[in-house]
């Protein structure tokens, strides 16, 4: 090969792996050393403004990651007000609400607070968010537009439920709450304390988890009462419409909803039937 072709080679291979490589960077925390840049957001961070002016930064998802280990072990958050002013960090070590290898949903929740200057500055925010599990670190960035605090957070999920050879699909949705605080007069008026509408694919709906039922006229309390504890509503659905037949395979969409007065708290999830 003579010398031309031997430059072309080797500028070849450079611009081969500089492409490459433009989705990883260097990771303290892996044995590789190589974190994984993904291009969107693997779950939403929620961002409040809170009396003082600081920003609380919380978080509740799925072990959905497509990873080897799919638990969350650290979250680092790099924020600022605008993606070229990153220069705050905050490190978070999540909790776990479920127990692997029992229940079907394991949500992970983590909070922090931003309490520099920057923060208490800032309208909204830009965050690059590291995700590390066991044996992958993964890095995404997202925009943050500040809520209005409520007193739950809630995170809807629908989840396959496993079961012997030969056994009838089934599927739970619900919702998994986070108590931030209890509000001036909140309650449940009946016995009812979570509620399931699932529709199909034209809007309508097909199965609801209160048809025919009869509820006693009680007041409750909606749970959890304790700040920051967690409380897992759910629903098992079996594919039936309120007929009692099958529903077509398809995409279908559940409201869930907490029906609490004076305020119900509402959430909604699509999926597909069967589930795979």
């Amino acid at each position: 090969m003579n010398h031309t072709g031997l430059f072309l080679l080797l500028l070849t291979s450079i611009i081969v792996v500089t492409v490459g490589c433009k989705s990883t960077s260097y990771s303290g925390f892996m044995r590789n050393n190589k974190a994984i840049h993904v291009d969107r957001p693997i779950f939403d961070i929620k961002g409040v403004r809170l009396s003082d002016s600081t920003v609380q930064l919380s978080f509740m998802t799925s072990s959905s990651l497509r990873t080897s280990d799919r638990s969350i072990r650290y979250v680092d958050i790099y924020i600022g007000p605008d993606a070229d002013h990153l220069d705050d960090s905050i490190m978070v070590n999540p909790t776990m609400a479920g127990t692997p290898g029992t229940d079907e949903t394991i949500i992970f929740i983590g909070e922090g607070l931003w309490d520099t200057q920057a923060a208490r500055a800032s309208r909204s925010a830009v965050a690059e968010v590291s995700v590390v599990t066991a044996t992958d670190h993964l890095i995404f960035r997202t925009n943050i537009e500040y809520q209005k605090a409520e007193p739950l957070d809630v995170k809807p999920f629908a989840t396959a439920v496993g079961g012997a050879s030969g056994a009838e699909s089934t599927i739970e949705v619900g919702l998994m709450a986070k108590r931030i605080y209890v509000p001036q007069g909140e309650y449940l008026p009946t016995s009812e304390s979570f509620r399931v509408l699932i529709s199909d694919g034209k809007g309508s709906v097909v199965w609801r988890s209160d048809a025919g039922l009869a509820f006693l006229s009680v007041v409750t309390l909606v749970e959890p009462q304790n700040a920051n504890a967690i409380h897992r509503y759910v629903m098992p659905w079996d594919g039936r419409d309120l007929g009692g037949q099958m529903v077509p395979d398809g995409e279908y969409h559940a409201d869930l909803i907490i029906p609490s007065r004076p305020k119900p708290y509402t959430a909604s999830i699509s999926f597909k039937w069967p589930p795979r």
